[in-house]
């Protein structure tokens, strides 16, 4: 049953894809919940009332665009930096008891490697949170490579974090193909025409899911249900 969900949308005709540009929260490790009250937590150190739930659908997206949905301009200008520091600190204090992977993640990612797919991790995350991640999944030697919020001026749901990952390890002419989990991720593939696959692990709705080309329940899944789609 959980394979029949999966949907499929137009993609441009070409060879088969061989590198994959994958997000890490929702994706490889079960961390939005955490990241939301991590938000919250921050927002009332600096005097907000805003509740995780609030946050919650707004997880994907880079720290300074969340935040300018939540605080006023000026605010923005003077806090978002301090603010996201302060959230990622939070984060990664809690991580180890508020966040587990997600179950077959990790193995699908090196079953990846194996069949010769690059992997490039394009977080939205700060560059903290993605060393940590790989350092906890134990995919270092895995991954031909990671980008982060810190390596680009605008993270999802702009195009920049996936075009630096295409541009720094020369993927365009393996075709490659964006997974994530939020409408963010889907937002900023379809900017620079990539084809985009949506995961349900990461707990937003399907709906809001609907035009990425293909929704799938998670990472393993992608792999084991649509293996086809790979070189």
């Amino acid at each position: 049953m959980e394979r029949r969900e999966a949907r499929f949308r137009t993609v441009p005709a070409g060879p088969p894809f061989g590198a994959v540009l994958l997000d890490i929260d929702g994706c490889l490790i079960a961390s939005n919940d955490a990241h939301a009250r991590a938000w919250s937590d921050t927002l009332r150190l600096f005097g907000r009332s805003v509740p995780p739930s609030r946050v919650r659908f707004q997880i994907g997206k880079g720290g300074a665009e969340l935040l300018r949905d939540i605080v006023s301009p000026a605010e923005h200008y003077v806090l978002a930096k301090a603010m996201g520091a302060t959230q990622t600190t939070l984060f990664l204090k809690r991580f180890r008891r508020e966040v587990r992977p997600v179950p077959g993640a990790a193995a699908a990612v090196r079953a990846m490697r194996r069949a010769g797919i690059a992997v490039v991790l394009a977080s939205s995350a700060e560059r903290r949170v993605v060393d940590h991640v790989v350092s906890f999944l134990r995919l270092g030697s895995v991954l031909t490579g990671t980008t982060s919020a810190d390596d680009v001026k605008k993270a999802k749901p702009f195009h920049d974090v996936f075009s630096l990952a295409v541009d720094r390890f020369r993927l365009a002419s393996r075709r490659p193909l964006a997974v994530g989990d939020t409408p963010y991720d889907v937002a900023a593939a379809h900017q620079m025409g990539l084809a985009c696959v949506a995961l349900r692990s990461g707990g937003f709705p399907v709906a809001s899911l609907r035009t990425a080309q293909w929704v799938c329940r998670d990472v393993a899944d992608l792999w084991e249900s649509r293996r086809g789609l790979f070189a």
